[in-house]
């Protein structure tokens, strides 16, 4: 993240946080106020109509019972329809009791001369009358369709009956209005709606029962609910209450999102005052960003550019809007720092890439300068007209005795004579191949001790090669003036063309080292050209050195460690061949294996590392080590006719549990001959062997061939395992391979384990053992005795605590 988005961000933060937080903080303040403002509000309401349709229950039902009362006694009062029609009743009435006949009646609005009661109304009437005590139906529609409500009192032989009109409760409710869509709705007792802003519900008497609010109204209940409103499809917050005697219910509502924007545009001026405030807060932190950020990143800027032009350059005065001290004095030491380092290096580029005896380019400068030489040639070999160049290395015989008789200041003026005598060929060179117009200059260089490298690009003819190698030869051989003692100055040869041969620095001095070794061990003072027979010594004489070495005890078995993917520990070990030459040092198998990968030294060779590997065994046992020991098998000793029988010789002779050996062996041993590698297969794995395919992955796997193997162990090549890491298509290979493997009951290993993010990687994606660099390298017996017993790897243990966090 850049310094500037960091400071921006680190201001918003500053600043929204705590604005949010008073935001956040103000309007839920504001709502529990208003909400406790809304509830005590609407309640008193509530109550107040309540009261009101209290009042007016009283006021009805005294003047029903005396207009009742005085129509039984005939006795005249005046200003009767006055009242009734002032209380909005229609007619008071006493009727038969046994059949609904109108014995005395007034009405507001005479309607004719009816004498009797409709028997359905009658009937219901006469089931709710209670003698001594006046009653009231619901609301329903008269025969002229209006809403009205009824009132009886029971008197033994008659009934009196009371009709109101609704029309007081639909006026008290039209007088309650607020807010945008608060109101007052008024129901029965049975939840019918007598007033609503709805006209369609008054009219219609819609039932409103469900709602949560009339429920508890129809129930005698006085407070506040919270409920969804039909009417208005949105909740609803209401005082309520009731009227006990007839039962009607009153109910104050209004939309709970009124609430919430009354509190939103009350709060909107603070609101807009905190977002200018931002505003300006959030410009005055980008202009300090930049003043802080923009000199840092021209710093920055500056320094890429270095990189990209590998040359120091000073960074320029700009400073920004604030002038900070800091800053300044930052990029003040920046510029002196640059100069310093410039000056430096120059100097350190003169004693790093320059060998300080003879003055010319060293193996470092060598690298720099060949690698463009190199990369061009690699280019050209794509096409049908390349023509390449030779790496030629000069190795100077006999010098070490120089160096033993004369002296290391004598060695120092030889190799001094030596590096002009070459520096003449090749000038001579550069200036016949300007005369002929080519391009590509010689490039000469001393990679150490008495090597010396000569790079000729563009030389590729047989003849001209053969020419210049002969030229410095015979120039070395010539005496040096300063040295007459020195007689006997000679020099072997050995020359590599690319890119026939590679075009990669290191692997052209090593193939260029091979045919130097050739010349120099067929007598000195020769130079040969590489090819890929030369080797270096002939194949016979390897084979036969390799006998030599088992027999000498030349060869040694060291072993690198396997992890255990599930418990983290080691469970096994492989066995890796090591020749300690007489004369040669330590030879890698890489370098002699294929030559003798199809003689009978193979076998023999196969049959000493397993005997070893089982002797070594006894030794880890004894320490109470009980791990696996894997040793490889070359492909074709290990479809040989004999080769599981005597393997099974050397593990009767040496009493080995079989259990505990793993025979490793590539799938080329299906190549050479199928029906024998499936019976060494089946053979080993009936005897209680541990088979396993080693490098899978890396040739062409036949998956069809693998599921007729009794087969233990994959391990799955270095390559797949690198690749899968860095590649999501190389990933799913790997996946596809692991979850094969366990279908087919076989465990994995993952070799070329280098680092801690691989050995995690191949742990999740489901390897059962781990095996490579980053645990361990191989080492003799004696050192893995000390490597188990002391358990203190710090790679394994890394390994584990990871593993542990991870779960």
């Amino acid at each position: 993240m850049k310094i500037r988005s960091f400071l921006i961000l680190s201001f918003l933060v500053a600043t929204l946080v705590p604005s949010l937080i008073f935001c956040a903080w103000s309007y839920r303040d504001g709502v529990n106020r208003e909400f406790a403002e809304v509830k005590d509000r609407h309640l008193l309401i509530a109550r107040n109509l309540g009261f009101a349709l209290e009042r007016y229950h009283q006021d009805v039902v005294a003047a029903f019972e005396s207009v009742s009362a005085s129509l039984v006694t005939g006795t005249e009062m005046p200003g009767m329809t006055r009242l009734l029609r002032r209380l909005d009743m229609l007619c008071v009435l006493n009727v038969d009791s046994t059949n609904g006949e109108i014995l005395e009646k007034l009405e507001v609005d005479p309607s004719g001369k009816q004498s009797r009661l409709p028997a359905d109304l009658f009937s219901d009437l006469k089931s709710i009358a209670v003698l001594g005590r006046t009653t009231f139906t619901g609301v329903r529609a008269d025969a002229k369709g209006r809403n009205v409500i009824f009132m009886v009192r029971g008197h033994g032989s008659y009934l009196s009956i009371g009709q109101i009109s609704t029309s007081y409760f639909v006026s008290l409710g039209r007088s309650i209005a607020f807010g945008i869509k608060g109101h007052a709705a008024i129901v029965d007792q049975s939840g019918n709606v007598l007033a609503h802003p709805l006209a369609d519900w008054v009219a219609n008497r819609k039932n409103i029962a469900k709602v949560s609010a009339v429920q508890r109204m129809m129930n005698g209940d006085t407070g506040i609910e919270r409920f969804y409103s039909p009417a208005m499809k949105g909740d609803m917050i209401a005082g309520l209450t009731s009227v006990h005697g007839p039962g009607w219910g009153v109910m104050v509502p209004q939309p709970v999102s009124e609430i919430y924007d009354k509190v939103y545009a009350n709060l909107a001026s603070v609101f807009m005052a905190i977002a200018a405030g931002l505003g300006i807060t959030l410009l005055l932190g980008f202009v300090l960003a930049r003043s802080i950020s923009t000199p840092l990143e021209k710093l920055v800027e500056k320094m890429k550019q270095n990189a990209r032009s590998r040359q120091l350059n000073t960074v320029g005065t700009d400073i920004g809007v604030v002038p900070f001290t800091e800053i300044i004095d930052f990029r003040n030491s920046y510029n002196v720092m640059v100069r310093r380092v410039t000056k430096a290096g120059k100097r350190i580029e003169t004693l790093a890439y320059t060998d300080a005896v003879t003055g010319l380019p060293n193996r470092l400068r060598l690298q720099a300068l060949a690698a463009p030489i190199l990369e061009d040639a690699g280019l050209e070999g794509m096409g049908k007209s390349a023509q390449g160049g030779v790496l030629i290395l000069v190795d100077l015989d006999n010098f070490k005795e120089i160096n033993d008789i004369h002296g290391r200041d004598v060695g120092d003026v030889f190799l001094k004579a030596c590096a002009r005598k070459l520096t003449v060929v090749t000038n001579v060179l550069r200036a016949e191949r300007a005369l002929a117009g080519k391009d590509g200059d010689p490039l000469l260089a001393r990679i150490g001790g008495d090597e010396f490298i000569v790079i000729v690009p563009g030389l590729h003819e047989e003849d001209a090669i053969l020419a210049f190698l002969d030229a410095l030869r015979t120039e070395l051989t010539t005496p040096v003036p300063e040295l007459p003692f020195i007689s006997n100055s000679s020099a072997s040869i050995g020359c590599a063309r690319f890119p026939r041969h590679g075009t990669d620095l290191e692997e052209l001095i090593k193939r260029a080292d091979i045919a130097m070794y050739h010349a120099k061990v067929s007598g000195k003072n020769k130079s040969e050209i590489y090819s890929t027979g030369i080797g270096t010594q002939s194949v016979a004489e390897l084979r036969r050195n390799l006998i030599a070495a088992i027999e000498n005890d030349e060869l040694v078995l060291e072993y690198q460690p396997k992890i255990c993917s599930r418990r983290q520990k080691v469970c096994g070990v492989e066995a890796l061949v090591r020749w300690d030459h007489p004369q040669h040092g330590r030879l890698l198998p890489g370098i002699w294996i294929p030559a003798v990968s199809d003689s009978p030294a193979m076998s023999r060779l196969g049959e000493w590392a397993v005997e070893r590997a089982m002797t070594d065994y006894r030794r880890l046992a004894g320490t109470g080590c009980d791990l696996f020991m894997s040793v490889n098998i070359g492909s074709r000793h290990f479809v040989a006719p004999d080769f599981v029988s005597s393997i099974d010789a050397i593990r009767e002779r040496l009493d080995f549990d079989p259990s505990r050996l793993e025979i490793e062996v590539t799938e080329d041993a299906l190549f050479v001959s199928e029906d024998r590698a499936v019976k060494a297969f089946r053979d080993l794995h009936e005897r209680g062997y541990t088979v396993s395919i080693d490098d899978f992955g890396k040739g062409y796997s036949n998956i069809a061939r693998l599921a007729q193997l009794p087969v233990d162990f994959l391990k799955i090549d270095r390559s797949i395992i690198v690749g899968a890491f860095e590649d999501i298509r190389t990933r799913s290979i790997l996946e596809a391979i692991m979850t094969m493997a366990s279908d087919l009951g076989c465990r994995t290993v993952a070799e070329g384990v280098e680092t801690l993010q691989h050995a995690e990687f191949a742990t999740r994606i489901g390897a059962n053992c781990l095996q490579g660099y980053y645990f361990a390298a191989s080492m003799p017996i004696d050192t893995l005795v000390d490597w188990l017993e002391h358990q203190s790897d710090r790679a394994v243990q890394a390994y584990h605590e990871r593993l542990k966090e991870a779960v």
